[in-house]
């Protein structure tokens, strides 16, 4: 008898288990259901996100395409003919090119498309990137020179130098990435020819601005050493060559002494060629010259002030002059004869002349093949003495010689073909 009770037992235990597993397998499937119900709402609440998205994008085309639609309206005769004669130049630039090419006039050819790349950009209203350009080439520079330091100094303190020498690696290749961003920006006309043709040449480089630049700056050019003309530099960091700058350490054992970082900041900053206003450097510099301005400007207003005191006016009319120029004049902004936004942008003379070397090969007023101009001499003399003959300028027939001293930083490259 107690066998059969402890089988009933058995079977009514086994069916309880039974039934609180069949209970768990509903309920683990109401959880998923609910689970999915949840993944279900969060899809849909995604879909309507993106539907509100593609209505907004669709609503700023339609937008878009009634602006255009108006210009078409007003201005369509003119859209017209711009757009024909855009087609039409550029056909002619093409017969154009082909030509000089044919003449083998590489100085007529390089000019061409630089003054066919300065028009496009006034046409089209374009941002000019070749600035931004030169900068990051300058910044590459110095994290490789950076680099050749701390690796000759390395031994003195392996771990500190082990370090600067990683983090310039990163900084490097991230600097690079940047090169290729704005190089990748070219388009396929003028400049994308130029820039190719006259960085083909392994030593472009060594042209003789640049070299003149460099000697000018305190470089290496104006030393024996040669260290621009074989930098040592290695195929990885083939977008490094170039001229010295703060970071190079030859031209910090000729001076005797290391920059501080001010100083090197403040160096950069001089001979950074950013003109759009948006870089660091720039804005830094803009706002020095600012300060400066306009402290100028109070100190010459007090001198005149005293000085009017003392020699002009009665003290009665002292008093009315100074009231008179420090009161408002009551002329709105909008409308000012001139106002800041009409006036032109002056491009920067050092700007222009290491931009047309560093990116065309050329040089104002020379004409002289682009190849030609490159000097792979270890010491280029600084300063600079220019022999101006008169008869260059046709001035008659006089034998006449002048000589003047030019200034790397003052003469606008306006050098002509018999200089070089």
């Amino acid at each position: 008898m107690s066998s059969l009770s402890d089988q009933a037992a058995k079977k009514i235990e086994l069916k309880n288990r039974e039934l609180q597993l069949q209970k768990r397998k509903l309920e683990l499937d109401l959880e998923k259901h609910q689970l999915q119900v949840e993944c279900d709402k969060t899809e849909l609440e995604k879909q309507r996100f993106r539907i509100k998205q593609d209505e907004y994008k669709l609503k700023e085309r339609i937008d878009k395409l009634e602006e255009i639609e108006t210009e078409f309206e007003t201005n369509g005769p003119d859209i017209i003919r711009l757009t024909i004669s855009k087609k039409v130049r550029r056909a002619m630039a093409g017969t154009k090119e082909s030509q000089l090419k044919c003449d083998d006039d590489m100085n007529a050819l390089q000019r061409f498309r630089y003054e066919r790349y300065v028009y496009e950009q006034d046409l089209n209203e374009k941002d000019d990137r070749l600035a931004d350009l030169l900068d990051t080439e300058t910044r590459l520079r110095e994290l490789a020179q950076r680099e050749q330091c701390l690796m000759e100094q390395l031994e003195q303190d392996p771990a500190r130098f082990q370090q600067e020498i990683i983090d310039g690696q990163k900084e490097y290749i991230l600097t690079e990435r940047e090169w290729w961003i704005i190089r990748n920006s070219f388009s396929n006309g003028a400049l994308e020819r130029g820039f190719e043709y006259w960085r083909s040449h392994p030593r472009w480089y060594l042209h003789r601005v640049l070299r003149e630049d460099c000697a000018g700056r305190g470089g290496c050019c104006g030393r024996d050493c040669g260290c621009c003309v074989d930098r040592k530099l290695g195929s990885h960091r083939k977008l490094a060559v170039g001229h010295c700058t703060i970071e190079c350490g030859c031209c910090q054992k000729a001076r005797g002494f290391e920059l501080s970082e001010d100083e090197k900041r403040y160096l950069s900053i001089r001979y950074a060629v950013s003109q759009d206003g948006t870089s660091k450097k720039n804005f830094e510099l803009k706002d020095l010259q600012l300060k400066n301005l306009e402290l100028q400007r109070i100190h010459s207003q007090e001198l005149m002030k005293d000085r009017t005191i003392r020699y002009e006016f009665p003290e009665g009319g002292v008093v009315e002059y100074e009231r008179y120029i420090n009161q408002d004049d009551g002329i709105p902004e909008d409308e000012a004869e001139f106002t800041d936004n009409e006036c032109p942008v002056e491009e920067d003379p050092y700007y222009h002349r290491i931009c047309q070397a560093s990116i065309w090969g050329l040089v104002e007023g020379n004409f002289d093949k682009p190849y030609d101009l490159i000097d792979t001499h270890d010491l280029i003399e600084e300063p600079r003495y220019k022999q101006a003959c008169e008869s260059t300028w046709g001035l008659g027939g006089s034998n006449k010689e002048s000589f003047s001293l030019v200034s790397h930083e003052d003469n606008n490259s306006m050098m002509t073909e018999t200089d070089w």
